[in-house]
């Protein structure tokens, strides 16, 4: 390989790559770690295309004037994670956009863009190079800014200002804080763009701390897609995955998906080109251009002990040769830093509470939702009896996204005999044996005298308050509805600040009860669930079960017996609005007018829908599910009540029903656990029976109580929604410069005050925050669990037709494929019968469980609130599938065995057609 990059000595502070290459500057100390290793590629020789590096003391002259007297970087990284650090962060990143630059710099700019402009059709990439950037020991991906497509002079200044004022994210500062720097300098390095034909990552080898599918240490893995490779960095759209072997390169695993977009640069900068069939539906790279990357792989070796991960972009154009692979960038697999309250051995999920709010949340929601969830989780331990350390954190914030802290979780839950890591994990979402092994091992040393010894004051208490827990949730519902109609029968515009304040922290604190409530009677079910499973598992049937195939296949074999008694429970209000969806739906199907324009997608908003019989019923529908929506646990997601186009395209779904009868879909509950309830007392005694009867009233009773504060969780953050957007209105009226929903980029102790002292100065803090929540957002989900850091790769499924999760509800269906995205609203296009893949379980999801004949998703636990519902409602249902969404296309024939959470593909869509 030889290198293209090329010297220039007549800049000053725009130095050539390849002079910091070869070192005759002497400014390699000041080009960052992606400059430092993107010389070192030059050096041994691999195509690198041509770039320039600004020095990073020029940031740090730019940065010293931009900050208060007596403050250097170091003061800002101190107070990372503050209410003052994040005023004055936010002040410091708007004058480093609005500051004006060296005449120096802006001349060589200039100078450098009128020479070799015209040679870069697609202009440069302007990449941060911090100098703690990329290094052995740190990394800043996924946090530095990066700007690619730039043209022209005053866009490549405003990119470096971007890429300067990145610095200073509290995010960034946040991770230095962690990571023990007071300082840095951030260089810049101006890269050519390469005309990618197809680009990608290449994970030279395995990240630490992923979980997944096996992924062995003498396998290498690429993502790819058409065009530029940043929708594969930023996790923006599904990618093709290669596994190839260590040794010779052989593809050991492929998933190809349709690519019918590419990211390219084009006369206005980036943009989206549609990619024609059949190149959409092809492999991103070729053949010989993976055997290529093997071969760069291999030259790679060696350079970090962990391995590389490596950007690269195609170029195709040579007509006389083959296509060049050009390396981009390359820095080690070191992560990207602890989760708050981790370390290297801590074990974080959200294989289960990913289904309550999947992808980021809005700064707003998370700071209402980690009190709500940390003072729920310490109090339904308390009443079990359980000691939760002072200052321990249970959640945390990786990505923008909720993630349990799985190490303190079962560290507290291990105090009670029984509750191991395997059987919570078992019902509350899975993990593989690895890491119940790692939690096994971390829980051995917690002692369990402490709560035997409290028994006979906690059991006492502990029945008393389950005992009564009905009745509590009874009183809360006549104490809580009274407030909520008070609340909201108000004319927000006249209430003055203060009282509006004081309304929103009724809010909180009704949350919080609510919350808490929940929590108790989740505790509650989950309990009674171990209960019934352990009860079943002595059974004699279930003992000789265990005999033949082992202790473990009897546990699962007992609490799949559990799920399905304790399905078709009735009266479970989260299977509600798909019940009530259904019946509107019979509705329409009599409605002549409404049905047709149902059928052509010519209604989105209530007023759309003619009058007569089917408005009615979608009114009341709305009326009393209004405050539901897809990822309703998001405080900026509009409710149904606001927005009903996901709610209606649902409903043009069940309409294709050929009969829309909400008794048949409960019956098929029901029915499946009356049989398993007869075969039991052909194999059980009279006192055996009575027993398992008994569990399996208890545990119903307490799902129903869980999901009825469920619901009720869900009205209060409506309400919270409702006087957000009144302070959002207020906020926008003082400061005209906000941008729309700017509230929802505020803490509510930040709202609280701002409305108290009467002034609304939080412009600053809320484009910070929301600069950084959109990186968070584009940004690739982590792995649903993962041991210490967050690695920065989803592992695609072994090459296979099968895929295992854990089951959710008996039965076994065939059927189409129906992939849905995040972010995918096209709800509609569910037809009768066929099968539901989606990320999550949302719970907004639920009514189109009814329309399909089964449901596989990537999160969610067999006791997760959808999963419950999906039970209602006698859907086979598979959950915690990894990899299902990029193993399974729509249109590809499978079967859905919920009896052993199997899945498997009969046949690819290109087939079946």
């Amino acid at each position: 390989m030889s290198s293209v990059a090329e010297t220039n000595a007549g800049f000053h502070l725009l130095t050539p790559l390849a002079d910091v290459a070869s070192d005759k500057t002497g400014r390699l100390k000041h080009a960052g770690g992606k400059a430092h290793a993107m010389a070192r590629l030059i050096r041994e020789g691999f195509f690198v295309p041509s770039a320039w590096v600004l020095d990073g003391r020029v940031f740090s002259r730019a940065l010293a004037a931009t900050l208060p007297r007596d403050h250097d970087l170091g003061t800002l990284i101190k107070l990372a994670g503050s209410r003052a650090g994040a005023e004055r962060a936010a002040r410091v990143r708007e004058r480093l956009l609005e500051a004006p630059l060296p005449e120096s710099l802006v001349r060589e700019v200039t100078d450098l863009w009128r020479q070799r402009g015209s040679g870069m059709p697609w202009g440069l990439a302007v990449r941060s190079s911090a100098t703690c950037e990329d290094t052995e020991d740190t990394s800043l991906a996924g946090v530095a800014r990066t700007v690619l497509g730039v043209r022209g002079p005053d866009a490549i200044l405003a990119a470096i200002r971007e890429v300067w004022a990145s610095a200073v994210m509290p995010r960034t500062l946040a991770y230095l804080a962690h990571a023990g720097l007071r300082d840095m300098a951030m260089a810049v390095v101006l890269q050519e763009m390469v005309c990618a034909e197809s680009a990608g990552v290449m994970f030279t080898a395995p990240p630490a701390g992923l979980e997944g599918p096996s992924w062995r240490a003498d396998e290498r893995l690429i993502h790819a897609t058409l065009g530029l490779a940043s929708p594969v960095v930023d996790g923006a759209t599904a990618v093709d995955s290669v596994r190839f072997a260590r040794h010779g390169g052989a593809v050991v695993a492929e998933v190809i998906v349709p690519k019918p977009k590419a990211l390219v640069v084009g006369d206005a900068g980036l943009e989206e080109v549609s990619v024609p069939e059949p190149r959409a539906s092809r492999p991103a790279l070729s053949s010989t251009e993976i055997a290529e990357l093997s071969r760069v792989a291999d030259a790679l070796d060696g350079w970090h002990a962990s391995g590389l991960d490596v950007e690269f972009a195609i170029d195709r154009r040579a007509a006389d040769g083959p296509p060049r692979v050009w390396i981009l960038q390359a820095r080690p697999l070191i992560g990207r830093g602890y989760p708050e309250g981790g370390d290297a051995s801590t074990v974080w999920s959200r294989a289960n509470v990913g289904e309550a709010l999947p992808g980021a949340a809005t700064p707003l929601t998370w700071s209402v939702a980690r009190g709500f969830s940390d003072r729920g989780f310490r109090e339904a331990f308390a009443a079990l009896g359980c000691k939760v350390e002072r200052g321990e954190t249970l959640v945390s914030n990786v990505h923008g996204r909720f993630y349990l802290n799985l190490t303190a979780f079962m560290r507290v839950a291990a105090q009670v005999p029984g509750l191991t890591p395997r059987r919570i994990l078992g019902v509350s979402g899975g993990a593989s044996e690895a890491v119940i092994a790692a939690l096994e091992a971390q829980v051995a040393t917690v002692h369990k005298r402490g709560f035997v010894l409290r028994l006979p004051l906690t059991v006492p208490r502990l029945v008393a308050l389950q005992a009564r827990l009905e009745a509590e949730v009874e009183r809360y519902e006549a104490a809580a509805g009274l407030s909520l109609r008070k609340m909201r029968e108000l004319d927000l515009g006249l209430l003055p600040d203060d009282s509006l304040a004081t309304s929103l922290r009724d809010a909180r604190a009704l949350l919080d009860r609510t919350g808490s409530l929940m929590l108790r009677a989740a505790s509650a079910s989950l309990a009674s669930h171990v209960l019934l499973s352990a009860a079943l598992a002595r059974l004699p049937g279930q003992r000789r079960s265990a005999n033949a195939h082992g202790e473990r296949a009897g546990e699962r074999g007992a609490e799949q017996l559990a799920l399905t008694l304790t399905g078709g429970a009735d009266a479970v209000d989260s299977a509600a609005p798909g019940i009530a969806l259904l019946r509107v739906a019979e509705v329409a199907r009599h409605d002549t007018a409404a049905r047709e324009r149902l059928e052509r997608s010519e209604i989105r908003r209530i007023e759309d829908f003619p009058e007569g019989a089917t408005k009615r019923a979608f009114e009341a529908f709305l009326n009393q599910h209004g405050d539901r929506a897809i990822r309703e646990a998001e405080l900026a997601t509009p409710r149904w009540r606001e927005d009903p186009a996901s709610a209606i395209a649902m409903l043009t779904s069940a309409l294709r029903l050929p009969s829309a009868d909400p008794d048949r879909a409960l019956a098929r509950a029901r029915s499946a656990a009356d049989r398993e309830l007869a075969s039991l007392e052909a194999r059980s005694s009279a006192v055996e029976l009575l027993v398992v009867r008994a569990l399996i009233a208890r545990a119903q009773r307490f799902a129903r109580l869980r999901e009825r504060m469920r619901t009720w969780v869900t009205r209060v953050l409506g309400l919270l929604r409702m006087l957000a957007i009144d302070i959002d209105r207020r906020m926008r009226r003082i400061d005209p410069t906000l941008p729309h929903n700017a509230v929802f980029f505020c803490t509510d102790e930040e709202l609280t005050a701002a409305l108290a002292s009467g002034r609304a100065e939080l412009g600053t803090v809320v484009r910070l925050r929301l600069s950084e929540y959109q990186r968070d957002a584009s940004r690739p989900d982590p792995p649903p669990t993962f041991i210490g850091r967050p690695p920065p790769v989803v592992l695609p499924p072994l090459a296979g037709t099968t895929l295992v999760g854990l089951s959710a509800c008996a039965g076994v269906a065939e059927g189409r494929a129906r992939v849905l995205l995040p972010g995918d609203l096209s709800l509609d296009t569910l037809e009768p019968g066929e099968v539901l893949v989606s990320r999550t379980t949302d719970i907004g999801l639920t009514p189109l469980f009814l329309v399909a004949a089964a449901v596989v998703t990537e999160l969610g636990g067999p006791l997760s609130h959808a999963a419950v519902v999906a039970r209602e409602y006698g859907v086979p249902t598979v959950v915690n599938v990894p990899g299902a969404t990029s193993a399974i296309r729509t249109g590809d024939r499978v079967r859905v065995d919920g009896d052993r959470g199997v899945v498997e593909c009969l046949a690819r869509s290109e087939e079946v057609r």
